[in-house]
């Protein structure tokens, strides 16, 4: 819904499914409602239905007016990102140091958070870069809807820097939404996939982000 309320329903702007002791379940950023809203495993009707965590999902160091945005897998464990809703919780509030990430495990556990404000302008896309991908290879890149540019971070949430273009400038894609790197039919693990809606998200843009030669 354009329009939500707290009775007419969710507003989802991210899903991703994970496996757990209990079996596969799709995990969903439900922004409107502030949490992670998780259905599954498939019964015999190969539907997924509504289910609880053991953790919840819960982040009780968050500020208020921050809400689950996007969210990925990455070797098992669950990456959120949090960005800070507008007054309609239908929308983010860009601005510089508006975000948050954390990682969960796949029963809701919080394991820790990754990174604070700093650099995060309403992150969104998160992925690992392939081990060939320049100096950031490996790190975790984690994509800013607010202001399309893309940051790089060692494993243990520390910030190792942004992606540039090739004159050394920031590289910002407008309207940045998810980042996936590659390995599916048709495509190479070592390319990291990019989806955007620039123009306040009325035109659509898809593409790849490769190193320099040499970096």
């Amino acid at each position: 819904s354009a329009s939500p309320t707290a009775a007419a329903g969710a507003v989802y702007k991210g899903l991703v499914f994970g496996l757990s002791a209990k079996g596969g379940f799709l995990y969903a950023t439900n922004f409107r409602a502030g949490r992670i809203d998780v259905f599954g495993p498939p019964g015999a009707d190969g539907q997924f239905t509504a289910v609880t965590t053991g953790g919840g999902f819960v982040d009780g160091g968050l500020p208020a007016g921050y809400a689950p945005f996007g969210i990925a897998n990455i070797d098992g464990d669950l990456f959120v990102t949090y960005a800070r809703q507008d007054a309609a919780k239908h929308d983010d509030v860009a601005g510089p140091g508006h975000g948050f990430v954390d990682v969960f495990d796949t029963d809701g556990h919080l394991l820790r958070r990754f990174a604070s404000r700093g650099s995060l302008n309403s992150p969104w896309g998160v992925t690992r870069a392939s081990f060939a991908f320049g100096r950031f290879s490996g790190r975790i890149l984690i994509g800013n809807f607010g202001n399309g540019r893309i940051g790089a971070f060692n494993n243990d949430g520390t910030f190792a820097g942004e992606l540039e273009d090739a004159d050394g400038n920031p590289l910002a894609i407008d309207g940045l939404w998810t980042l996936t790197l590659g390995g599916g039919r048709g495509s190479s693990s070592d390319s990291l996939y990019y989806a955007a809606g620039p123009n306040d998200e009325v035109n659509g843009s898809f593409g790849t982000i490769a190193p320099a030669p040499g970096e």
